[in-house]
């Protein structure tokens, strides 16, 4: 077991992201505070060049929404609503919560297309507050995303192919 145990890191020690993947399946919990409102869910994000969906689900498991995006637009799908579109993510999360969600930078992160720890995108900014080591690579665990009011925190339990 001392032989798969991860070295822990020396302080100081400069943290690289990547090799990156360019398809990937990670599942997690994310926590949303937008001023006094906070939410916490989980999540089941499928990626690739072409085309990203996000299951997010209650705590318990109860699934509450599905966001994607693909070559002809992107899309909200909630339970007993009709379906929202737009013709990228950046616009629908804006439309949705008055700002535009940086969601194809966190994929970039996410997959270690991005080597840095921490950096800003359109006034977000991005730190990966932990990294784990994932098939010869080194992947986020935990991310902080913030601008203004709103805090993202994203926690990621687990990696897979997205085939």
């Amino acid at each position: 077991m001392a032989a798969c145990a991860e070295i822990p890191q020396q302080s100081g020690a400069t943290i690289i992201l990547g090799p990156p993947l360019e398809r990937f399946a990670a599942d997690g919990r994310i926590s949303l505070r937008q001023g006094e409102r906070s939410d916490h869910l989980q999540f089941d994000w499928q990626h690739a060049p072409e085309r990203d969906v996000v299951l997010f689900s209650s705590p318990i498991g109860q699934g509450l929404a599905e966001l994607g995006r693909a070559a002809d637009g992107a899309w909200l799908k909630l339970p007993g609503q009709e379906e929202r579109r737009a013709s990228d993510l950046a616009t629908l999360t804006r439309q949705l919560f008055g700002v535009a969600l940086p969601l194809e930078e966190l994929a970039a992160w996410m997959g270690g297309s991005r080597a840095e720890i921490r950096g800003e995108v359109d006034g977000w900014r991005i730190d990966v507050t932990e990294s784990a080591p994932y098939r010869e690579r080194r992947l986020p665990r935990r991310m902080e995303v913030r601008r203004d009011d709103i805090e993202l925190r994203i926690v990621i339990t687990g990696w897979g192919e997205n085939d």
